[in-house]
């Protein structure tokens, strides 16, 4: 624009759009008002206000939207591209992610029940009184099952003013069987199961506690896992140690009763719930149970496989007497492996930082949803509970390559949510029945019929109910 003159003005707006209509009106040949307009503008701007050459108008920058052409009206107007519609995806993802994860965080503050805190302080408390008296049951010489029959009667009535006898399992002792049974206080309590492990949550019916109470070694011999002697000898400690616990203390505090582990008459425990006079154990609605256990290398575990029959003709007719006995094996292998599963599931918590979490969740879930083909399964089984959830959820952190499902297997590095949804999508899908859940091996169990969960020990199947 060197050619211009020095005191030359910009033209306006509307001195542009008024000169462009003018050069128009003139190529199409028709008259017009701007032309005579036109003449006194060009004589108003005649001393050095000279209105700029097209090309110079056309070079001016023209505001966005002045031009109503579509190509205007496109640059003006930013353009959405798919790393923009992704990343509006990935932030409402994240958004929702971290919702659920903050619910999941406040239904567990909810349910879930911490060993050793302040709420659970008098729990915590009526545990080692209930431990205390326990340990100092006290001894009965070996006595005739009739002997041990009449001996708990005359205890009961003593220490309870209530008469119970033995809870011996079906079928009951045949009369005038010569089997002798003693008993003493045991050598180990300890508190077990979801309690102690961080798995604990409240229900409606709130929450249970296990008490695990070993029986000496001693008043057991090498052949008890034969025909429920085992069983008879159990039933009476468990009767003996309900009129220490209901005779002491804790019985002001406790309704003290006799339950079944499972509904199974051949494992009897003693249940304690909170009395109403107890108000914060009741508020809290914590169940107690004691359950008997025995060292593991006091029975023959390896005569405890799914196709050993331990039940002879002494109770069932010559023509059944070879007949396996699974049912019984595993109720007698779960009394001996009850701190072998405990450890393996502490072992399991100590690898995977939320598997505690992961396993409470599960319990929940449990408690509300059974639709899943595995988890009817389960519950066919009889056996369905918190622990058999938990131990499917070690199996998938731990048993790489068992089982012959390589894409179920699940990380110890995972989070509780990831956790929790593997082990559903894994009970949603598993057939229990076609494919056994196996720690290692345990080829034994493949054709052992129905539900097959074999425990960490390869001992026992789980779901035999």
């Amino acid at each position: 624009m060197a050619g211009r003159t020095a005191g030359k003005r910009k033209p306006t707006s509307a001195e542009i759009a008024t000169h462009n209509a003018a050069k128009h009106s003139k190529t199409a040949g028709a008259p017009s008002d701007s032309d005579e307009s036109m003449g006194e503008s060009d004589a108003e701007m005649e001393g050095g206000a000279e209105i700029e050459s097209d090309a110079e108008i056309e070079d001016e920058p023209k505001l966005a939207g002045e031009n109503g052409g579509k190509a205007g009206g496109t640059q003006g107007r930013a353009q959405v591209t798919n790393a923009d519609v992704m990343a509006l995806n990935e932030a409402s993802l994240l958004f929702k992610s971290n919702l659920f994860k903050l619910q999941i965080d406040e239904l567990l503050g909810e349910v879930a029940v911490a060993a050793n805190s302040k709420a659970t302080q008098d729990v915590d408390a009526a545990l080692q009184q209930i431990r205390a008296e326990l340990l100092a049951m006290e001894s009965t010489a070996e006595l005739t099952m009739d002997a041990a029959t009449n001996h708990v009667r005359k205890l009961s009535k003593a220490a309870t003013g209530q008469v119970f006898g033995i809870p011996f399992p079906d079928p009951a002792p045949a009369a005038g069987l010569a089997l002798r049974m003693a008993s003493a206080a045991p050598d180990a309590v300890n508190v077990v199961g979801s309690y102690p492990l961080g798995m604990a949550v409240r229900s409606a019916r709130g929450f249970t506690v296990d008490v695990l109470a070993q029986m000496p070694a001693r008043l057991f011999q090498e052949r008890d896992y034969l025909d429920y002697r085992y069983f008879y000898k159990r039933a009476l400690f468990v009767a003996l140690a309900r009129v220490r616990l209901q005779g002491s203390a804790v019985g002001e505090m406790f309704d003290v009763e006799f339950a079944l582990l499972r509904g199974d008459t051949r494992l009897p425990v003693v249940q304690l719930r909170p009395k109403r006079g107890a108000r914060r154990l009741a508020r809290l609605g914590c169940t107690i149970r004691i359950l008997p256990s025995v060292p593991a290398d006091v029975l023959a575990l390896r005569r405890l496989g799914p196709d050993s029959c331990n039940v002879r003709a002494a109770l069932y007719s010559a023509a059944q007497d070879s007949v396996a006995t699974p049912q019984y094996n595993a109720a007698l292998a779960g009394d001996a492996l009850q701190l072998t599963h405990l450890k393996y599931l502490h072992e399991t918590q100590a690898a995977c930082p939320a598997f505690a979490r992961a396993a409470a969740l599960l319990r929940v879930w449990l408690g509300q949803r059974t639709g899943a083909r595995g988890a009817q399964q389960l519950l066919d089984s009889g056996r369905l509970g918190g622990f058999v959830v938990t131990v499917v959820l070690a199996w998938l952190v731990r048993s790489p390559g068992s089982g012959g499902v390589a894409g179920a297997r699940l990380s110890g590095a995972m989070d509780a949510l990831q956790l929790f949804k593997g082990a559903v999508e894994f009970l949603a899908e598993r057939d229990f029945a076609a494919q056994p859940v196996r720690f290692g091996s345990a080829d034994a169990f493949g054709g052992a019929g129905g539900a097959v969960l074999v425990d960490p020990s390869g001992r026992t199947n789980l779901l035999a109910g």
